[in-house]
């Protein structure tokens, strides 16, 4: 029922489909917390453990060399970084599945700290104290 579906979010482009697959995230977890997301144990930055173990998970599980299980991995990240007052942390079935929720659980602290009215300014790169490295210029489109 709450499977994530990739037919279910065919478009055009892989970058709309990507959209669409946390936009369809987010709702499901709209629909289980509330579009406020008022549960009482987000208040110490739960919302970006819970995405951040999610993120660190796949890491561990496929991008070390395959040191670790999927299920070691799991565990690791779950003993690491997981709310430890949350329960339920799991694999999604699919490395695009668990970077989908990682982005909505990532998406819901954003919008919990813009409502406590943290800051959203962005600081610009000043390429003369910090310039980029020759192998991560940027691409420049000329209008």
């Amino acid at each position: 029922m709450y499977g994530i579906n990739m037919d279910d979010a065919i478009t055009t482009t892989p970058q709309m489909q990507a959209d669409n697959l946390i936009a369809a995230e987010i709702g499901r977890q709209d629909r289980m917390w509330g579009d406020t997301n008022d549960r009482a144990d987000i208040s110490q930055g739960q919302l970006l453990q819970a995405g951040v173990a999610q993120l660190d998970f796949i890491y561990l599980a496929t991008r070390q060399g395959h040191i670790w299980t999927r299920e070691e991995a799991l565990k690791l990240a779950e003993q690491a970084v997981f709310p430890k007052d949350w329960g339920g942390f799991r694999d999604y079935g699919s490395d695009v599945a668990n970077l989908v929720v990682a982005a909505a659980y990532i998406r819901q602290e954003i919008v919990r700290r813009i409502r406590n009215g943290e800051s959203t300014f962005r600081s610009s790169r000043n390429v003369e104290t910090q310039p980029y490295a020759e192998s991560c210029k940027p691409n420049v489109i000329e209008p």
